[in-house]
């Protein structure tokens, strides 16, 4: 016995010194838990645990404090957000599923060292432990789940502002849940401080910030669920037990106990306290704090951030959610979080919490901590939306959807626009610019929007019609890359998947700067004369409200732009050959001209592999409106974050030609015959923007919240 408790002391030392050197800089902390009853009597644990460093880094090496932990069956991780921000940290979290064989109370820990080094009290060790207890409910018949809980890892607030901080308390059994400092005797924290300065409500879990110095303070914090009324807990290998609402903390045991650990920083005072004016201030369509959105299984779910101040630069949206969550930003300055539950994810429960920064010179400010509760439903309604260069297919099953009414659906409110029925299927088809279709642009996307919705006959002054809105969109994805050969003339390049659409683009060759007259196709590959001028033109097929931009080209001996051997021709819009000539600025095509040249070398061939950007149209955000910039300016978007968006497209490479440099017996004659003459002048690297369909739908009833749906296909 002696032995074994010799190798299990060693074993945990070695796991604690890995855990350590991997979490240093801990921010805070938080864990979850959400069981399930087995087919064979055993019970599945699912446990979400959050943790936030300095880098992006997660130990798995969790502990049984006491009783039956079970085993680990699965576990993922991923990061979820990250910021320069507050000293720089990342937030990462981890899914671990645990099987264990009977639904008796145990407990996980998990401790290191440290705390962030600047913390006021000197970053002292830090430790997460949960209390999990699986009794089946007599209110329920369901094993008990612990409250929900997330904050992001470090919030600010200025020195002389005044601010509250409601750590969403909520539970999917709808017990009363209620927050604590962490106790030392019991385990719970790590430097275990109640900092003078701010309060802590138990009842409500709001923590104050009245006055304090300057630093950063860490918060260990626990969160308890008790029941509204008495309830008993039953167990499958020990005696049922009772539980009671909350009296006071030493009158009954609560169901559950979970963590919930996160820094403050007190920062400088802030010229005004005033939201909206160097404190970021939430505008139409944020959601509220506490509010309930509805997802469905595989379906994606979308809501809409967006901030403003005065005196301060929207630069951010920090957010903490689930596991693959993930955040883009448009055009007009809202930041998009999008995630898609799985089957696994059916009846459970996720919190997502957010702020606002803003920058102000070297200063960093934040609005306040919205937090939403994501309750994930049945998968939804099915539908296929199908999304080809120009167009946008939509077909319903009506089974999925009760009470639509086939012949009083329309596009957009537009009477010049229907959707047409049958006995199985609501069904539509219309063009990316018609029936008032919008289009909108991300750091990843480009994106086609319309609605279909009901209207009544106005000669009825009644209706039984339910209000349906269903939002329909196509999603192409900016990036991607295509290479191939150049043997011959290639025709647009129109690069297709299943449940994919994508936009096309000609590449052609011309006689003269008039562009008129195509370069026969038969005739490749062309042939060009060393400083024969080559005029070039890049064109979108069926691309309605954009502008293309020229952003680079390099010539390559061989089809790889990133072959060592190099030649920059355009680079940030920029000509860079002197011989170069960008005829069109701010249009849906690109015209251009250089002149031949070789490489010096036994090279066959010369590959020009040029990027392009494609924006949207008279949008003076874009990469586009700012042409060339010769490096020394930065798209407006640029200052902001990893996770933001740029407001351009990726590299697309197709190719053309080839073209060929022709041979002249004086050129002959004055080259070491070594040299190879041949000059391919291939002008690939076209940007295709190949486009990503999501086959996304908003569905809104009277009295529902809007739901996303996505198309099986995808």
């Amino acid at each position: 016995m002696s032995i074994i408790m010799s190798v299990s002391a060693l074993l945990s030392a070695l796991l604690l010194l890995a855990s350590t050197a991997s979490a240093a800089h801990f921010y805070g902390g938080s864990m979850t838990f959400d069981p399930r009853k087995n087919p064979d009597g055993s019970y599945r644990v699912d446990i979400r645990f959050k943790e936030a460093y300095h880098s992006c880094s997660m130990g798995d090496s969790w502990s049984c404090g006491s009783g039956n932990c079970g085993s680990r069956s699965t576990y993922v991780s991923g990061r979820l957000d990250n910021s320069p921000n507050g000293g720089g940290w990342c937030q990462t979290e981890g899914v671990m599923t645990r099987t264990v064989s009977n639904n008796s109370p145990f407990q996980l820990h998990k401790s290191s060292c440290c705390w962030i080094y600047n913390t006021v009290s000197n970053g002292g060790n830090w430790r997460l432990l949960t209390h999990i207890d699986l009794g089946e409910r007599s209110d329920t018949s369901k094993p008990n789940r612990s409250p929900v809980a997330t904050t992001l890892p470090i919030v600010r607030v200025p020195q002389n502002c005044i601010r509250n901080y409601n750590l969403l308390s909520c539970d999917p059994d709808h017990d009363q849940v209620r927050c604590r400092y962490g106790l030392s005797s019991g385990n719970e924290c790590g430097m275990c401080n109640q900092h003078a300065g701010f309060t802590l409500d138990q009842s409500t879990c709001t923590l104050s910030y009245s006055n304090a110095s300057r630093g950063v303070y860490a918060f260990e914090l626990v969160m308890e669920d008790y029941p509204t009324q008495i309830i008993t807990l039953n167990y499958t290998a020990m005696a049922a037990a009772v539980r009671s609402p909350f009296v006071n903390a030493y009158s009954n045991p609560p169901l559950s106990k979970i963590p919930l650990q996160f820094s403050l920083e007190v920062e400088d005072p802030a010229p005004s306290c005033t939201e909206g004016e160097y404190l970021p201030r939430f505008l139409h369509p944020t959601p509220h704090h506490g509010e309930h959105l509805e997802a469905h299984v595989n379906q994606e779910l979308e809501f809409r951030v967006k901030a403003t101040a005065t005196f301060s630069s929207i630069t951010d949206v920090v957010f903490s959610g689930p596991l693959n969550s993930t955040k883009e930003t448009t055009t007009t300055g809202e930041y998009v979080i999008n995630w898609t539950p799985t089957s696994e994810n059916y009846g459970q429960h996720f919190p997502i919490c957010f702020i606002a920064e803003g920058q102000n010179g070297s200063r960093n400010y934040q609005s306040e901590m919205r937090c939403v509760i994501v309750v994930v439903k049945a998968e939804g309604p099915r539908a296929q939306v199908t999304c080809t260069k120009d167009t946008m297919s939509v077909s319903i099953e009506r089974v999925t959807i009760s009470d639509i009414h086939g012949d009083h659906l329309r596009l957009n409110n537009n009477d010049s626009c229907p959707v047409s029925s049958n006995t199985t299927h609501v069904f539509t088809t219309f063009a990316l610019n018609g029936c008032g279709t919008q289009m909108e642009e991300t750091d990843e996307h480009l994106l086609f929007k319309n609605t279909i919705v009901t209207f009544d006959n106005p000669n009825h002054i009644i209706t039984r019609k339910n209000e349906i809105e269903i939002e329909v969109m196509c999603k192409y994805q900016k990036k991607s890359s295509i290479t191939t050969r150049f043997d011959a003339h290639r025709p647009a390049v129109n690069f297709t998947e299943r449940g994919f659409g994508s936009f096309s683009y000609q590449f052609e060759f011309y006689q003269s700067d008039g562009f008129r007259n195509i370069r026969d196709p038969n005739s490749y590959p062309l042939e060009y004369n060393v400083g024969q001028t080559i005029y070039m033109e890049i064109a979108p097929v069926n691309v309605q409200n954009t502008e293309v931009f020229l952003e680079s080209c390099v010539a390559t001996p061989y089809d790889n732009p990133n072959f060592p051997i190099s030649y920059p021709i355009i680079t940030n819009g920029c000509g860079v050959d002197e011989t170069v000539n960008i005829y069109t600025r701010h249009q849906s095509n690109v015209k251009f001209s250089m002149e031949a040249f070789k490489f010096i070398g036994q090279y066959d061939q010369v590959f020009i592999s040029c990027s392009i950007i494609i924006c949207q149209a008279n949008n003076p955000n874009t990469r586009c409106a700012q042409g060339c910039t010769n490096g020394t300016q930065v798209a407006p978007s640029s200052h902001v974050h990893k996770r933001e968006a740029a407001i351009q497209t990726g590299s697309h490479f197709v190719s053309q030609g080839p073209l060929r440099l022709r041979r002249s017996a004086s050129l002959t004659e004055a080259i070491s015959p070594s040299l190879n003459l041949n000059l391919v002048f291939v002008a690939g690297c076209v940007m295709a923007v190949v486009a990503m369909v999501c086959g996304m739908m908003v569905y809104k009833s009277r009295g529902s919240k809007y739901q996303l749906l996505k198309s099986d296909e995808i």
